[in-house]
């Protein structure tokens, strides 16, 4: 039976991990993220197997990172996320797939209570965000009546390592492969000095995990296993996605005790939940990962919504700014023409309707759709009006589809053919005095 390490090299292996980040990538709302996916794609076969041989050879290395400080809403804090390049993603997607298929470790994975980072399960038709929101709607038919909503302050970053390493380390039995899942885990970011005084939330200590690492989550559900069990064990029900939990109760007093048990649980690991807690009866409308629910009506929060205009905005603004501007330099970024800026909105938007479409108010994705036609038709005015302006070769500069004659270009050299040497006629033989007449 080959060891965890030689699984997690082999090239099968590889290419599912790759699927799945190309998956993600692709549906990503980053157009740079998008870029680097489709870079990847084109070559993909050839740098798995790549990343195969420096494997087998021990050569493999996880590149510095880069960490981004994400502002969090109406707060004070950030989301410190790391993004590494694609090769140490797709290892880390390895690592993961294959640490999933050892029975303790997808026991604690595949808790039922906890819906954030697991994969949908076979004969499921739903998983993720969609599932979490059925189970809240399954608790209420089974007779809750008051919720009290939370999250846990800092998740990720406040992860104790030696706990999860500890965990992972009693299920697998195996040190090469605590090597390398170490290596996994360990977080070096290479533009420490822009992050500056944020630099401290980044978890490159002994406490958190990296967001953004594909073992993340998994790391995350393999620390709470027990504290799902315990909340779920009596007459309340708690739902948890990651950091986010509700706990359904059929009254008042039973959930606050519950609450506060589940706040004890947590103390455990020296994490805490956030002060914005949430709490009421069901007859009152309430939201959860970003869903509002309420008189049986559910549909996409309002500060969700808020997001996806106030983000189709932002793009198709700087759209709009790059084209005046190319006015006045006749040039435009590529990443500001026409076709990108199209192409970029249509991934928000296509990404986000993904996301909820299980909501059923359809009268909130009308009045979306009208808000986003509004936006749209803005910025196909602005684009109108700079084509009037432009000359030929400006029009095609603004659409975003390339002049060949001003592509890089290579060309070869046709050298004239050598002329023919020229052939010296025969010398005329002198007639001799012998010569018959």
């Amino acid at each position: 039976m080959k060891s965890l390490t030689e699984q997690v090299r082999e090239i099968c292996t590889l290419g599912r991990a790759w699927r799945v980040i190309c998956e993600n990538g692709r549906s990503s709302p980053s157009f740079d993220t998008r870029r680097e996916i489709e870079e990847f794609a084109s070559n993909a076969e050839s740098r798995l197997t790549k990343i195969q041989r420096q494997l087998n050879l021990g050569a493999f290395k996880f590149e510095p990172a880069t960490g981004i400080a994400v502002p969090k809403k109406g707060r004070n804090g950030i989301r410190p996320l790391v993004i590494a390049p694609i090769e140490s993603r797709i290892v880390q997607r390895a690592i993961h797939d294959v640490l999933i298929e050892i029975p303790s470790i997808r026991r604690r994975a595949q808790d039922p209570f906890s819906f954030g980072g697991v994969k949908k399960l076979q004969g499921k038709s739903i998983a993720a965000v969609p599932a979490a929101i059925q189970a809240v709607l399954d608790a209420i038919e089974r007779g809750a009546t008051y919720v009290i909503r939370s999250d846990i302050s800092s998740f990720f970053a406040r992860i104790p390592k030696s706990t999860v390493t500890a965990i992972v380390a009693e299920a697998t039995s195996d040190p090469k492969f605590m090597e390398l899942f170490t290596e996994a885990m360990t977080v070096e970011l290479q533009n420490l000095a822009s992050l500056r005084q944020r630099i401290a939330e980044f978890p490159i200590h002994e406490i958190g995990v990296a967001q953004g690492n594909s073992l993340s989550p998994l790391l995350g559900n393999l620390l709470l296993f027990d504290f799902d069990q315990e909340m779920n064990a009596g007459v309340c029900c708690c739902i948890r996605y990651v950091d986010d939990f509700i706990v359904l109760a059929p009254d008042r007093r039973t959930a606050e005790h519950q609450f506060a048990c589940g706040v004890k649980l947590l103390g455990q690991h020296g994490l805490s939940v956030n002060e914005k807690t949430t709490r009421g009866g069901i007859n009152r409308p309430f939201t959860f990962l970003g869903i509002d629910l309420g008189n049986g009506a559910i549909r996409p929060g309002q500060e969700s919504r808020r997001r996806l205009l106030a983000n189709v905005s932002a793009v198709l603004y700087d759209g709009a700014c790059a084209f005046r501007s190319h006015a006045k330099s006749g040039t435009i970024d590529r990443s500001a023409t026409l076709i990108r800026t199209l192409y970029e909105v249509s991934g928000i938007v296509a990404g986000w309707g993904k996301h909820y479409s299980f909501c059923n108010e359809k009268n909130i994705f009308c009045q979306l759709d009208s808000q986003l036609d509004s936006l749209l038709h803005e910025y196909l005015g602005v684009y109108s009006d700079s084509i009037k302006q432009a000359d030929s070769k400006g029009k095609r500069h603004l659409l975003g589809i390339p002049l060949l004659e001003e592509l890089v270009s290579h060309p070869f050299i046709w050298r004239k053919t050598p002329p023919a040497p020229q052939v010296s006629p025969e010398p005329r033989r002198a007639i001799t005095s012998n010569t018959v007449s």
